[in-house]
């Protein structure tokens, strides 16, 4: 609780200070156990491939508080977003000792398996969002192509007959019948031309960007795939170093036991 000072006025001008308590919202510290079950819940609920991840973010801080009430732990939407991402930040730059911090062996292992599930949604919200990107750009440059299309069909020209005083009689009756008869619309091979340049040249363009989609989708792919092999190599070493402790430890109490033996054995003799 936090003392704030308030003044009162009263009726002869005078005013007095009065103490007034205001709830300050209770600062709550993630522990390893927490984590596992922010991590649990964000793979559960999957705000990265929702259109409304705040929504979900909230509904992830709606359930952890309900799950640890008995421990007045309490969260919301910012929390839950800014440590999971501060996790998935520690985990992608492999800072593993702040990974262990305050937590077993036990409980680092389950929240790296979870952090790299975390890790995966997150990627894949990346691809379906570049792979949006590419359907928009499409629909960009098919609107643009009929844009274009559409100011070049205003643009021809308008090409009308005119009858100059001067002509003679045979060639007004000639152009009487041309007018008289029935004349089909001729394409003008200008406008053809341009469109089908137009049209080839957003072809070509449309390919090489596809093209260049597919190389991006590949690297991030492969960048994908170095990552977890790096991330299997540190579960290989960490596993190995797991190992070493528990037969150094297994050494050590032998040699206990050992020694413990000695002494029993001496104070009997003695």
């Amino acid at each position: 609780m936090e003392r704030v000072v308030v003044e009162m006025p009263i009726n002869n001008g005078f005013s007095i200070a009065c103490p007034s308590m205001t709830p300050r919202k209770r600062q709550v510290r993630f522990s390893a156990r927490h984590d596992i079950i922010l991590l649990r819940e964000v793979i559960a609920q999957n705000p990265f491939a929702s259109k409304e991840p705040g929504r979900i973010w909230a509904r992830v801080g709606e359930i952890i508080t309900a799950a640890l009430q008995e421990e007045n732990f309490e969260v919301d939407a910012r929390r839950c977003r800014e440590r999971t991402m501060l996790l998935l930040d520690y985990y992608k730059k492999q800072d593993f000792p702040s990974l262990r911090r305050f937590g077993t062996e036990r409980l680092y292992a389950q929240k790296e398996d979870l952090l790299h599930e975390v890790l995966e949604l997150e990627a894949e919200k990346g691809l379906l969002a570049s792979g949006e990107g590419a359907k928009y750009q499409d629909d960009e440059r098919r609107n643009r192509a009929i844009d274009e299309l559409s100011l070049l069909e205003q643009d021809k020209p308008n090409i009308t007959l005119t009858q100059t005083p001067a002509e003679p009689e045979e060639s007004r009756e000639e152009m009487a019948e041309i007018s008289a008869a029935p004349t089909a619309k001729q394409p003008c091979q200008c406008c053809c031309q341009t469109y089908s340049e137009i049209l080839s040249f957003l072809e070509k363009r449309s390919e090489a960007e596809q093209r260049l989609r597919e190389e991006e989708l590949a690297l991030r792919r492969e960048e994908l795939e170095i990552q977890r092999s790096k991330i299997a190599l540190e579960r290989e070493r960490l596993g190995a170093e797991r190992k070493e402790r528990e037969r150094r430890f297994e050494l050590e109490s032998q040699e206990r036991q050992v020694i413990l033996d000695l002494l029993k054995e001496k104070v009997l003799k003695g």
